[in-house]
Protein backbone atom coordinates (compact mmCIF):
# COMPACT_ATOMS: atom_id res chain seq x y z
CA UNK A 1 0.00 0.00 0.00
CA UNK A 2 2.96 2.86 0.60
CA UNK A 3 4.40 1.86 -2.42
CA UNK A 4 1.38 2.96 -4.51
CA UNK A 5 1.22 5.68 -2.42
CA UNK A 6 4.69 6.90 -3.53
CA UNK A 7 4.18 5.83 -6.62
CA UNK A 8 1.39 8.33 -7.24
CA UNK A 9 3.23 10.94 -4.98
CA UNK A 10 5.82 10.95 -8.09
CA UNK A 11 3.07 10.27 -11.12
CA UNK A 12 0.83 12.89 -10.33
CA UNK A 13 3.77 15.78 -10.28
CA UNK A 14 5.55 14.69 -13.10
CA UNK A 15 2.61 14.46 -15.16
CA UNK A 16 1.37 17.45 -13.94
CA UNK A 17 4.76 18.83 -15.25
CA UNK A 18 4.82 17.68 -18.41
CA UNK A 19 1.03 19.13 -19.76
CA UNK A 20 2.64 22.42 -17.93
CA UNK A 21 5.42 22.79 -20.26
CA UNK A 22 3.17 22.89 -23.32
CA UNK A 23 2.52 20.08 -25.74
CA UNK A 24 5.79 20.15 -27.95
CA UNK A 25 5.76 16.67 -28.19
CA UNK A 26 2.60 16.12 -29.20
CA UNK A 27 1.96 16.73 -33.20
CA UNK A 28 -0.59 19.83 -34.46
CA UNK A 29 -3.06 19.85 -36.19
CA UNK A 30 -3.58 20.68 -39.54
CA UNK A 31 -4.56 24.25 -40.43
CA UNK A 32 -5.98 25.08 -43.85
CA UNK A 33 -5.14 28.00 -46.09
CA UNK A 34 -7.81 30.46 -46.68
CA UNK A 35 -8.70 32.31 -49.75
CA UNK A 36 -11.42 34.60 -50.19
CA UNK A 37 -12.50 37.21 -52.44
CA UNK A 38 -11.77 37.84 -56.53
CA UNK A 39 -8.88 36.37 -57.80
CA UNK A 40 -8.07 38.30 -60.29
CA UNK A 41 -4.77 38.35 -62.38
CA UNK A 42 -2.03 40.88 -62.72
CA UNK A 43 -2.94 40.65 -66.82
CA UNK A 44 -6.88 41.77 -66.09
CA UNK A 45 -5.80 44.31 -63.81
CA UNK A 46 -3.50 45.50 -66.27
CA UNK A 47 -6.45 46.02 -68.95
CA UNK A 48 -8.49 48.00 -66.45
CA UNK A 49 -8.14 51.94 -67.87
CA UNK A 50 -9.77 55.05 -66.64
CA UNK A 51 -12.95 55.57 -69.22
CA UNK A 52 -14.11 52.23 -69.67
CA UNK A 53 -18.04 51.45 -69.03
CA UNK A 54 -19.33 49.54 -65.96
CA UNK A 55 -20.10 46.75 -69.09
CA UNK A 56 -16.46 46.08 -69.80
CA UNK A 57 -14.97 45.79 -66.24
CA UNK A 58 -17.78 43.24 -65.87
CA UNK A 59 -16.71 41.75 -68.69
CA UNK A 60 -12.86 41.68 -68.17
CA UNK A 61 -13.01 41.37 -64.56
CA UNK A 62 -16.57 39.87 -63.46
CA UNK A 63 -18.24 41.14 -60.50
CA UNK A 64 -16.69 42.46 -57.08
CA UNK A 65 -17.66 40.20 -54.39
CA UNK A 66 -18.40 42.88 -51.62
CA UNK A 67 -20.67 45.61 -52.48
CA UNK A 68 -20.77 49.44 -51.33
CA UNK A 69 -24.35 50.14 -49.67
CA UNK A 70 -23.52 53.69 -49.09
CA UNK A 71 -21.53 54.19 -52.68
CA UNK A 72 -23.08 52.74 -55.53
CA UNK A 73 -20.23 54.23 -57.84
CA UNK A 74 -17.32 52.28 -56.17
CA UNK A 75 -16.42 48.77 -56.46
CA UNK A 76 -13.87 47.27 -54.52
CA UNK A 77 -11.98 44.07 -55.30
CA UNK A 78 -10.79 42.46 -52.48
CA UNK A 79 -8.70 38.91 -52.35
CA UNK A 80 -7.19 37.49 -49.62
CA UNK A 81 -4.99 34.31 -48.32
CA UNK A 82 -4.81 33.27 -45.19
CA UNK A 83 -1.99 30.94 -44.99
CA UNK A 84 -0.93 28.56 -41.57
CA UNK A 85 1.32 30.50 -39.52
CA UNK A 86 1.52 33.59 -41.54
CA UNK A 87 -0.13 37.05 -41.18
CA UNK A 88 -3.02 37.09 -43.74
CA UNK A 89 -2.00 38.70 -47.48
CA UNK A 90 -4.58 40.89 -48.64
CA UNK A 91 -4.73 42.81 -51.97
CA UNK A 92 -7.33 45.20 -52.99
CA UNK A 93 -8.45 46.98 -56.29
CA UNK A 94 -11.02 50.31 -56.16
CA UNK A 95 -12.48 51.74 -58.64
CA UNK A 96 -14.20 54.62 -58.65
CA UNK A 97 -17.48 55.36 -61.35
CA UNK A 98 -18.95 58.59 -62.81
CA UNK A 99 -21.60 58.33 -65.22
CA UNK A 100 -21.10 54.73 -65.58
CA UNK A 101 -17.36 55.29 -66.94
CA UNK A 102 -14.02 54.43 -64.87
CA UNK A 103 -12.95 57.48 -63.21
CA UNK A 104 -10.22 56.78 -61.13
CA UNK A 105 -8.67 53.37 -59.97
CA UNK A 106 -6.58 52.47 -56.97
CA UNK A 107 -4.78 49.24 -56.67
CA UNK A 108 -3.28 48.10 -52.96
CA UNK A 109 0.00 45.79 -54.19
CA UNK A 110 -2.04 44.09 -57.36
CA UNK A 111 0.34 46.08 -59.93
CA UNK A 112 3.70 45.09 -58.56
CA UNK A 113 3.78 41.54 -57.16
CA UNK A 114 0.49 39.94 -58.77
CA UNK A 115 -1.39 37.56 -56.44
CA UNK A 116 1.22 35.09 -56.11
CA UNK A 117 -0.57 32.05 -54.97
CA UNK A 118 2.98 29.99 -54.32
Amino acid sequence: MKSRHILLIILIPAMVSLTACGAWWLPRPHKIDIQQGNLLSTEQIEQVEVGMSRGDVVELLGRPITSNQLNENRWDYIFSINRSGEKPNVKRLSLDFENDVVKTLETDGLETTGLDLN
